[in-house]
């Protein structure tokens, strides 16, 4: 008897902490990452119901990380994209050497990005075919609808969609056999600076190339800096911080590096001079 008092008194602190420390874990907010949600759209809606689910589309994606919509403030608003409020009047005849209607415009601009870029803007978004939006054609025919709501009426539907321009149309994508194997010239050749600043201080849409910071985000997770600067570029939706949008870095760029370029470019973003 006297030894099961003895169990049972040693036990029940040990119960304690341990219900403590579940309690604790469970507290923290959690990060979580959810795939991007896919719309039912019905080959039978009309321009009007494919505009509704396009603004939703606009939204959910992380468009809005860099586009604004802001009536009033002309092409360029405060975002890093055109602002998209009025863009149906803006571009109701298309442009010169492209498309020469606002539905031929949009949808190469979704299509193909780069093909037309606006005065003023650089050519950093990515194919909303691919990583981050990864729109099937019934979602780009929705967010062309929205997109012509945004100043004009909406008339596109699924059967009138024009196919995906055609890719010679628009600037080619880097390979790794054409990148160089130069850290900075990478980080051009990529595109990377649209979003993310080398300066201490400065913050764009993603992170700041900043050693000092990289470490600091890499301990919070109790990770080397090395191995989390690599996992951030190959595998972005492992870690979602939350001070910043989500979803808005393409996924792809495990396949677009080569292992000597991948570990290049992350020992000159760890141990860059300046940027500590």
């Amino acid at each position: 008897m006297r030894a099961l008092t003895t169990y049972g008194t040693a036990t029940l602190p040990a119960l304690l902490v341990l219900g403590f420390f579940v309690w604790f874990a469970n507290w923290i907010p959690q990060t979580r990452w959810d795939p991007p949600k896919t719309r039912e759209i019905a080959t039978t809606m009309t321009p009007a119901e494919l505009a509704v689910v396009g603004q939703a589309i606009v939204r959910e994606r992380g468009c809005l990380s860099c586009h604004t919509i802001e009536p009033g403030q002309g092409i360029k608003g405060q975002g890093r994209g055109p602002n998209l409020a009025g863009v149906a009047e803006r571009r109701a005849n298309g442009v010169a050497g492209g498309p020469d209607t606002l539905i031929g415009y949009l949808t190469q601009a979704l299509y193909t990005p780069g093909a037309y870029l606006v005065e003023g803007f650089s050519n950093i978004m990515p194919a909303s075919l691919k990583a981050p939006a990864k729109l099937n054609r019934a979602e780009v025919a929705a967010v062309v609808a929205y997109l012509e709501s945004l100043g004009g009426t909406p008339s596109v539907t699924l059967a009138s969609l024009p196919a995906p321009s055609d890719a010679s149309a628009a600037p080619a994508a880097a390979s790794p056999e054409t990148v160089p194997t130069d850290p900075a010239a990478m980080l051009e050749a990529f595109d990377c600076l649209g979003c993310h600043s080398m300066e201490p201080g400065e913050v764009l849409v993603g992170p700041p190339f900043v050693a000092a910071q990289l470490r600091a985000a890499a301990d919070a997770q109790g990770m080397a800096v090395d191995r989390y600067v690599m996992q951030s570029i190959v595998d972005p939706r492992a870690i979602q911080r939350t001070e910043f949008p989500a979803d808005t870095m393409p996924d792809d760029y495990g396949e677009r590096l080569t292992a000597t370029q991948l570990f290049t470019l992350t020992e000159y973003l760890t141990t860059r001079e300046g940027g500590q």
